[in-house]
């Protein structure tokens, strides 16, 4: 007896009547040419694996393990879909027309394509550790271009906060907002882009203890300490393959603005000194405990103290001097 969605797949030439204990197939989906796919999933764990079937034949439970021939077979198949997100959006900005997507796919099945055709098709991307940019020293990039001193420490301090994400730029130290945030597994990544240039940060949520990791696509450099470090431009790649929606974000995501720091929203007026003597009564309106300035900080925006918040040790008013110097001369005249 057969199983669902398995009805006519052939395993070493004979039909498949059983599976590991606890492992379902959940769907089976065409690919491209005569290739499909069929997803299992683990009812204990949640976990998912793939079958890849040539016509009717089981080839291999993932795509590195498939037979040479088979693999570039699949691959240059869909070079129709991966060609033109790896030469436009990964690393730089839009092209004006992309090829078809395969929203359609399961994420497992895409991100194993996406991660094995970018490895075939991207020069070896230079990975280091992200303690290699503690020193400050200027960082050379494998294109050639160099990263300032200390721009890639400071950007690797980048926390995230409930604000917008606004960085300095590596390359220029301009401040720049995330253009798009969006979610691949348990990576949460962030998108800049510096006239022509892109640049990611992404942060593993399994590993919230872990310094952001910085992937520049052009170079291509990755900095990371993410045990899983080598499958991150593949899983960009894919999620662009499945959300043909990015396009329209990436051309709609605003610019940096000034007040985007709160530049400008400040308000109120100066406290004014009464000229009473030994009276000091500033003059406080609902603007001026309402309003705050803002300054930039690592993790977006931070408040800066408003006026009714400075510290105790600010100059004293003048009639506070004025008392002083009248109780130094009522000394002076006892002696």
């Amino acid at each position: 007896m057969t199983l669902p969605l398995l009805d006519d797949v052939k395993l070493d030439g004979f039909p498949v009547e059983h599976l590991y204990p606890g492992w379902a197939p959940v769907s089976r989906t065409p690919v491209v040419d005569d290739f499909s796919v069929v997803v299992f999933s683990e009812s204990s764990s949640g976990r998912e694996a793939c079958w890849w079937l040539e016509g009717e034949n089981y080839s291999a439970s993932h795509i590195l393990a498939l037979g040479q021939p088979v693999r570039r077979r699949l691959l240059t198949a869909m070079d129709p879909v991966f060609w033109p997100l790896a030469t436009g959006v990964l690393g730089s900005p839009l092209p004006d027309q992309s090829g078809p997507f395969c929203e359609n796919l399961p994420e497992i099945a895409v991100n194993e394509l996406s991660g094995s055709w970018l490895e075939g098709y991207a020069p070896h991307t230079l990975l280091l550790p992200s303690g290699h940019a503690d020193s400050g020293e200027a960082l050379p990039c494998p294109n050639g271009r160099q990263i300032g001193e200390n721009r890639i420490t400071a950007l690797l301090a980048t926390q995230r906060g409930s604000g917008p994400l606004i960085v300095s730029s590596p390359f220029t130290a301009l401040p720049l907002l995330a253009q798009i945030t969006f979610q691949t597994g348990p990576l949460n990544v962030s998108r800049f882009q510096d006239g022509d240039t892109v640049f990611y940060l992404i942060w593993n949520e399994n590993f919230p203890a872990l310094r952001p990791s910085f992937y520049y696509p052009d170079a291509p450099l990755l900095l990371s300490d993410d045990p899983g470090a080598a499958m991150i431009p593949g899983l960009i790649l894919g999620w662009y393959a499945r959300h043909p929606e990015h396009a329209a974000l990436i051309r709609e995501a605003r610019p940096f603005r000034a007040e985007d720091f709160g530049v400008g929203q400040a308000s109120g007026r100066l406290p004014k000194i009464s000229e009473e003597a030994g009276q000091a009564s500033p003059l406080e309106t609902e603007d001026t405990r309402s309003s705050s300035s803002f300054t930039p900080g690592m993790n977006g925006m931070s408040p800066s103290p408003s006026p009714d918040e400075q510290p105790a040790s600010a100059s004293p008013p003048q009639a506070s001097k004025q008392g002083l110097k009248g109780r130094l001369k009522s000394l002076f005249s006892r002696l």
